[in-house]
């Protein structure tokens, strides 16, 4: 909890540590042996503390391996949206997360091929539940590291990876 009371930096430091999470190793292992694999893709936005701080805004591509992301990052943004690709198995799904309110918008299921409407809302329905248990997994293991001893050497991690050169910027 922060001094005001609140956990604003909560969302903010989920995102951030799910696009370096992508960035390094994206897949999150189940106790069952399956997996969720996570990808940011297409959008990713940063904004300053300050009020009078800018946004940064990334659309298209991959936002989360160019240099305009990290450099944001460097220079103190935080990651307030990013648009997810949540797979598990042969199942894709989309959407965007925003950090202050964890709401979800923008989101594509993965594609039926079921004609019968019942069939199809049932699927849909399924689709959805799985959507939160994946993102429900990915908090919880955030949470798993956040609360504890070994978040020190997580944080550390994460910020050396921040300081590195994106993608983009080795190519450079």
């Amino acid at each position: 909890v922060d001094e005001r009371g609140g956990m604003d930096w909560l969302g903010p430091e989920f995102l951030t540590w799910m696009w370096w999470r992508a960035s390094v190793d994206p897949e999150f292992l189940r106790k069952d042996g399956s997996s969720v694999y996570v990808h940011v893709d297409e959008f990713l936005e940063l904004k300053g503390e300050r009020a009078a701080a800018r946004k940064t805004t990334l659309r298209a591509g991959m936002p989360g391996a160019s240099a305009e992301g990290k450099v944001a990052l460097r220079n103190g943004k935080v990651v307030t949206a990013a648009r997810l690709l949540l797979a598990r198995g042969e199942e894709e799904t989309a959407l965007t997360l925003r950090a202050e309110d964890f709401d979800l918008s923008a989101v594509r299921l993965p594609a039926t091929e079921i004609n019968e409407p019942d069939e199809r809302l049932g699927a849909s329905l399924s689709a959805v539940r799985r959507l939160y248990e994946d993102l429900d997994f990915c908090f919880a293991a955030f949470l798993a590291l956040r609360c504890t001893q070994r978040w020190d050497a997580e944080l550390v991690k994460l910020r050396a990876w921040a300081g590195a050169p994106s993608d983009e910027e080795r190519t450079l």
